[in-house]
Order: C-alpha cells, then structure tokens, then sequence
C-alpha cells in the first residue's frame, strides 16, 4: 500500500508543483491530507465503496485497492491544483477520469437480485432451495397437463362455455 506522502508527491508533480529537489512546507502538506480526506469521504458518500479510512499524517497508509492509486493520484492532482496554482494538462484530465471510472468499478456493490412473492416460476423451474413455487398454470390441473400427449391441451370449461354462446 502506498502512503499519504507517497499520494502527495505524485498528485503535485501531475500538477507540476513539486520537484524533486524542492519539499513542501509542512502546512502545504497538510493542506493535502485534508482535501484528499475530503475528497475520499465525498467518493464514499457517491456509493463509491473503496475501504477509505481517514489519515492525518504523511506516514499514514492510504487503505484503498492498488487498482484505486492511479485514479486517486489523478484526481487529487485535480482537485489541489487551484491551491498550488499547478497546471491540469489535458493527459491528467485524462487520467482522472479514467482513473474515477476504475474507482466505480472497484467500489460499486452488487445486490444480489430479489424477486417479488408473486413471481412464477414456471414449469421445469421448481428448486428445493426456492421460496416461490407458485406456476404459471393452476395446480390442480396439473396432472391434465402433465398427462396431455396428442400436443393440444383443450379449452377449460369457463373457456368453452363462453364461446358457445
């Protein structure tokens, strides 16, 4: 896992910020580790799960998926430049929103579908582990049904007598 520094460092040389031979004030790093606490709690609140927990020093780990890091770095290199007057190159747009669209993939949760109590299930599709085992037919035509060989199932009585007349 990566730590915040480490975040740090590649968000701001995206934005062309930090170089390598030049450190951030310690303030200016602060400053960072609330925006990306920040940005992480808002991702979270989108439905964008990633196991975020919050940091509030350099040395912290950044407890996302490896698979998040580059979205993160793009996105945070985004979200900072106003405050560190960097440059958000067309690549780093890029990036930043193929790297989200990675980080909606990794944090979505999928439900397992539910069916509705009045749901058929057919004919074939009975299962021991199955809660609804209503039929499309009525069952207690269902040894007619069963027996039926010639391939045509005939009119119900109701049916009969309404086209009778």
């Amino acid at each position: 896992m990566a730590t915040v520094a480490q975040v740090a460092n590649a968000a701001l040389k995206r934005i062309l910020v930090q170089a390598a031979d030049a450190p951030l004030e310690a303030d200016e790093y602060q400053d960072f580790i609330f925006a990306l606490n920040n940005y992480m709690l808002a991702l979270d609140a989108e439905g964008i799960t990633l196991g975020y927990t919050v940091v509030s020093d350099l040395g912290d780990e950044v407890t996302v998926p490896t698979g998040a890091l580059r979205g993160i770095i793009a996105n945070m290199a985004i979200e900072v430049a106003p405050d560190y007057n960097g440059v958000v190159s067309p690549a780093l747009a890029t990036a930043a929103q193929q790297g989200l669209q990675v980080m909606r993939i990794i944090g979505q949760t999928i439900s397992p579908t539910s069916y509705p109590s009045t749901l058929p299930i057919g004919s074939g599709n009975e299962d021991a582990n199955t809660f609804n085992t209503s039929r499309f037919y009525d069952g207690a035509n269902e040894a007619e049904i069963l027996a039926e060989t010639t391939g045509s199932i005939s009119l119900e009585d109701s049916t009969a007598e309404a086209s009778s007349s």
